[in-house]
């Protein structure tokens, strides 16, 4: 069945027209698809070009989408695919504009990977180990991210992971000695440094605390402690006392010199 295109006029939303067979409303297209098949008032449509002007249409407003979502940053193909997906697009328009995206230069996991690392290393202070599971789960290949991380050299890695180390020795200032390297190892290794890179660290920071310092230190998680487990005079409240100081990183004839010291407690 063939029909007239009678009427064709402009929708509110730009870039947008809406087509009128035999004086009947009948598609929505885009201003690329009016170009794409050249539509104008006289020409006729069967029912084969009319699908095609649908099919073309889906594609054109799918394809808009995605560019508007790489305006904000780079995107992966498997961030495209959810994001197009999640916007309720066609199966078959999503592996098209995939295509059209990954031939246009618009999607590339390789470059999106080493794009990803270098800023890292720059702005995070992220481990290989971080960056590697952080792709993984943003759907680059194993390849893609073997290369970029390349990127990341041995230098670099020390350095960005001794500023956090020393960020988070500073931050835990009011904790004993061991318990903050305790807590710089940890950081270290959530952030995704490897075992020999945090030694490679922690043999260029200094760790040592005025003796002084670590004294003001325990006198004052101990007084805090003292309230919460009165009367230390009760030889199971003073072991829990003892116990408490010890997970904090005090040592055992410390707590007891202090305990000589306050007598009182």
């Amino acid at each position: 069945m063939t029909a007239k295109i009678t009427k064709i006029t402009v929708q509110k939303r730009p870039g947008r027209y809406n087509i009128f067979l035999d004086g009947q409303y009948a598609l929505p297209v885009s201003e690329d698809v009016l170009i794409q098949f050249g539509l104008m008032k006289g020409q006729e449509v069967d029912n084969e070009l009319k699908q095609k002007l649908l099919v073309a249409d889906a594609n054109s407003q799918a394809h808009e989408l995605a560019l508007n979502y790489l305006s904000y940053q780079l995107r992966t193909v498997k961030e495209m695919r959810t994001y197009l997906r999640d916007h309720d697009i066609a199966a078959a328009t999503i592996e098209t504009i995939i295509g059209q995206l990954i031939e246009q230069k618009y999607l590339d996991d390789a470059e999106y990977a080493k794009a990803y690392v270098r800023t890292n290393m720059i702005l995070h202070e992220k481990g290989r180990i971080v960056l590697e599971r952080e792709l993984k789960q943003k759907g680059v290949g194993p390849t893609e991210i073997a290369d970029a991380l390349t990127l990341y050299d041995t230098e670099t890695t020390l350095e960005n992971g001794t500023k956090l180390a020393q960020k988070t020795w500073q931050r835990q200032a009011k904790l004993a000695q061991r318990v903050r390297q305790q807590k710089v190892h940890q950081t270290l290794q959530q952030k995704g440094f490897t075992g020999d890179e945090i030694t490679m660290i922690f043999d260029q920071l200094d760790f040592s605390v005025d003796p002084e310092d670590e004294r003001d230190i325990l006198n004052v998680t101990a007084e805090k402690l003292v309230r919460r487990y009165q009367p230390l005079s009760d030889l199971k409240q003073k072991q829990k006392f003892k116990q408490a100081l010890i997970r904090k990183g005090f040592g055992f004839d410390d707590i007891s010199r202090w305990l000589e010291e306050h007598p009182e407690a």
